[in-house]
């Protein structure tokens, strides 16, 4: 008498089943969610145990969430390098905006690969972190969406 299943179909499932979790954590992290606006955001910290798999010296980029255009959006990279704020195009659709909103730019972005990148046009669109409520200019792009949004230096001060 046999028990049980083979375990070719066994390891499959099991393959089958990692690959759901990671599509479905990937998912979680990368969506845009409404949001009811509230201001009483406590302020930004970070703790040690916020470090404990952070292994040191480290060149991790930042990523946080941000309001942006009442929407709560992840995968935000910090980046101080950049002149400017960058919104992916997928972002753009998934926020519901209007292209009327959309300004005409004629100034080609170069990308971390040293690419040129014409860029859509540009948008105003009201960000919050934490109880900081600011208008940001935004270069629309249609690019691979690594990070929703990019935060430039500007921004910051």
């Amino acid at each position: 008498m046999i028990h049980g299943r083979p375990e070719e179909d066994e390891q499959k499932e099991n393959s089958y089943m990692i690959q759901l979790k990671q599509a479905h954590k990937l998912r979680r992290v990368g969506e845009i969610n409404a949001v009811e606006y509230r201001l009483g955001f406590a302020q930004i910290s970070f703790y040690e145990g916020d470090l404990n798999r952070v292994q040191h010296p480290h060149e991790d980029p930042l990523m946080i969430s941000l309001i942006a255009a009442n929407y709560l959006v992840r995968r935000v990279l910090i980046d101080l390098s950049s002149s400017a704020n960058i919104i992916t195009k997928w972002t753009f659709d998934q926020l519901k905006l209007a292209l009327d909103q959309v300004c005409p730019s004629g100034n080609p972005l170069v990308g971390f690969d040293g690419r040129k990148v014409e860029p859509i046009g540009v948008i105003t669109l009201s960000v919050t972190a934490a109880k900081r409520n600011l208008k940001e200019n935004f270069v629309i792009v249609d690019i691979h969406p690594t990070y929703n949004l990019l935060m430039g230096r500007g921004w910051i001060h």
